[in-house]
């Protein structure tokens, strides 16, 4: 039988189970592999904007645009909103009046 998953008939003389081979000098082990990726990027990062701006300046507009959402130039500046004080209790305006 001839297929993608079967064994062709020359394989069963090689019918040891195939171990892990170690992973290769400085591979991240898989549950490392976000902080390793995060870890490269960041070194890389200088390297990459040099390259994206060596791009945009010569007239991509792609490459402008990516640099812009990155480094937050075309958002609109964030304006923190101004807390308002709560007004009286209809509870504390009744003592209030009460007291007087």
């Amino acid at each position: 039988m001839n297929g993608r998953f079967a064994k062709e008939s020359g394989d069963e003389e090689n019918t040891e189970p195939v171990k892990d081979k170690p992973a290769a000098v400085g591979a991240p082990r898989p549950r490392y592999c976000r902080e390793y990726a995060r870890k490269r990027l960041a070194e890389a990062a200088p390297k990459l904007v040099d390259a994206f701006l060596e791009r945009s300046i010569g007239g991509s507009v792609q490459h402008l645009k990516v640099l812009m959402e990155l480094t937050g130039i075309a958002k609109e500046p964030v304006v923190p909103k101004v807390a308002k004080r709560r007004g009286k209790t209809l509870a504390a305006q009744l003592l209030e009046e009460l007291g007087e």
